[in-house]
């Protein structure tokens, strides 16, 4: 399976769980710790903030669209402020990537 592959089979999944988790943060968090225990963290963090952008701009506005596009908001931010604690407080030999390698200032033309 290609990273694409891999990157959209877990926003199928990551939409799968905000639907079923009908805006419940617990019952988001109780399926997404389902997930297989190596995926990663950054993954399902981009994959709720696609779910995101996705249900805002492709649905019409809804209660249903609205619902799950704010959980799945409200979800990657906890996410990621769970995995910055961790980062910080347990560094690994393994480094994070860090803004300077992303190359941020340099023109993409």
């Amino acid at each position: 399976m290609t990273y694409d592959d891999e990157t959209n089979a877990l926003f199928e999944r990551v939409l799968e769980a905000l639907a079923r988790a009908a805006g419940d943060q617990a019952k988001l968090s109780a399926l997404l710790a389902h997930f297989p225990a190596d995926t990663r963290a950054m993954a399902v963090i981009r994959g709720l903030l696609t779910a995101d952008t996705s249900l805002r701009h492709t649905f019409t506005a809804g209660e249903i669209a609205q619902r799950d596009s704010a959980l799945a908001g409200r979800a990657a931010l906890a996410l990621a402020q769970i995995a910055d604690r961790i980062e910080a407080e347990m560094p690994s030999t393994r480094q994070p990537v860090r803004l300077s390698e992303m190359a941020l200032d340099r023109d993409n033309g």
